[in-house]
């Protein structure tokens, strides 16, 4: 600032504290003599942000002990004078910006409207739209399918269709208890064997060691299987399973059910202008009747979040909230606009929440009943086992009853190749379905086909027919003996 001449004097201004190069802006710094006043809420939701207890002058509380590790990091010092107030917050915030007191500390909530009267700091905790609702006792009828999600029953259950089929061919040619039957029988055995595996159980001898081979890593897969489902389903007995009444505002705002919020506050603004309920299911209740949900007066309660979680904290058991997908300002301290302490705080709040201090304060102030803990799910609701745990065992269940599958196929064929060739029925058009045929009756095929021709052979002889075109080889020799030696008697 530079004075025009004017009786003499000329040149820059130099103001007290050598503040060379720039202009003070009217602002006095706070002394013994002229302390800050400073106006705090007495009517908090919480009465941990601030209080004044009974026979003392100085208020107490998070935000209290936030404002003194503030003040003494400063280069400066800031006597304090706070006073009480006994109002809405609006209207504290307008005492701020009518210049009745130089500051306002506590759970002030930063909105936009706010904002044009006060100068907010850096909010020293975040804040959103938290419903809080009751808790009820989860129907455990169907608990015991629980452990398992959807996709992993309809996996596990193909598998051990797959698996008691790879047994079934497997076993087929060379166990008796799984062939000679009627087919629905050597079905139900391989499916009671494959099941009995389930509980270690089962009796069948098994002859193939390739089906050795696929019943070791089916054990296996049943023993993690059933290693999982057992430590799930105690889990889900032994913790006390709860639900949510509600989970959406939508539903309350169409069944018009009654919701609750605080009578000092913008969300019932909020409830009516943005979410849309109806002015008469909002009921108020204010510090004295802290969200009661007696007598399903309300079905719902909406508060701000840190009002919330320290709800939550006492009744943890009873109650739950749904995720805040409202975000607002969140909570911080209000100074008259253009101050200059408004900006030194800012720094220090986010300072202090840097080196991670305003975390020990919140610990210190608001602490969990015991059973109560913040890092736990409200519910206690575990989720069901899916098949992404488990998709590479079972994917190295069914490679290895695959393979197994496809070297007893090709042995198989390799095996029947001979004798098709001997019986002459390598191209004939009804090979394919002997083979088929052979390999569901296994050996018993071959020597009933050799005794019914052989029968056919004997009744067309007694009619004069020529044996010769039934016959086999090994029997044209035989009767070849039978008529030389007639012939010669």
């Amino acid at each position: 600032m530079v004075v025009k001449p004017q009786g003499g004097l000329s040149g820059p201004v130099i103001w007290p504290g050598d503040l060379t190069g720039r202009d003070p802006k009217g602002w006095a710094m706070p002394s013994a003599e002229k302390p800050l006043k400073i106006v705090v809420p007495m009517k908090t939701l919480d009465n941990k942000f601030v209080a004044f207890r009974p026979g003392e002058e100085k208020p107490v509380g998070f935000c209290i002990d936030l404002f003194y590790e503030i003040v003494s990091r400063l280069n400066y010092s800031i006597p304090p004078v706070f006073v009480g107030f006994d109002g809405l917050y609006d209207d504290l915030v307008k005492s701020v910006y009518n210049k009745t007191y130089d500051a306002a500390i506590g759970d002030i909530t930063i909105l936009s409207k706010r904002a044009e009267l006060v100068e907010f700091t850096q909010p020293y905790a975040e804040s959103g739209l938290s419903m809080i609702v009751p808790l009820k006792t989860e129907d455990t009828t169907w608990i015991f399918l629980k452990p398992f999600g959807l996709d992993m029953w309809i996996v596990s259950g193909a598998l051990l269709i797959y698996t008691m089929l790879t047994i079934w061919f497997l076993e087929h040619q060379t166990n008796p208890e799984f062939r000679g039957r009627p087919w629905k029988y050597q079905l139900g055995t391989a499916l009671w064997f494959t099941f009995s595996t389930l509980f270690f159980a089962q009796r069948e001898r098994l002859h193939s060691s390739l089906t050795r081979v696929v019943v070791v890593v089916w054990l296996f897969v049943v023993f993690i299987l059933t290693s999982s489902y057992t430590a799930s389903l105690t889990s889900k007995l032994t913790v006390q399973r709860m639900e949510p009444n509600f989970s959406d505002f939508q539903k309350l705002k169409n069944d018009k059910l009654n919701v609750g919020c605080e009578n000092d506050s913008f969300i019932r603004e909020y409830l009516e202008d943005v979410l849309g309920f109806e002015k008469d299911n909002i009921k108020l209740f204010n510090h004295e009747n802290y969200v009661k949900f007696d007598k399903d007066n309300i079905s719902a309660a909406f508060v701000e979040l840190p009002y919330g979680r320290l709800f939550l904290d006492q009744y943890c058991k009873s109650y739950t909230s749904t995720r805040s997908t409202y975000r607002y300002g969140g909570f911080g301290f209000a100074f008259q606009k253009g101050s200059p302490i408004a900006a030194d705080f800012s720094r220090e709040i986010l300072s202090l929440s840097e080196d991670g201090y305003i975390a020990q304060l919140e610990d210190k102030w608001f602490v969990p009943l015991h059973g109560c803990s913040r890092n736990s799910t409200n519910n206690n609701n575990a989720e069901s086992l899916s098949l992404r745990s488990f998709k590479g065992i079972f994917i190295v269940s069914a490679a290895i009853s695959a393979i197994c599958f496809l070297l007893s196929l090709i042995r198989l064929l390799r095996n029947s190749r001979p004798h098709q060739v001997a019986d002459g029925d390598l191209l004939s058009p009804g090979s394919g379905f002997r083979a088929t045929e052979k390999f569901y009756y296994g050996e018993q095929t071959r020597v009933l086909r050799r005794a019914s021709t052989f029968a056919q052979a004997l009744d067309k002889d007694e009619r004069g027919s020529p044996k010769w075109e039934y016959a086999s080889n090994s029997d044209n020799f035989e009767s070849l003996d039978l008529n030389a030696i007639n012939s010669t008697t």
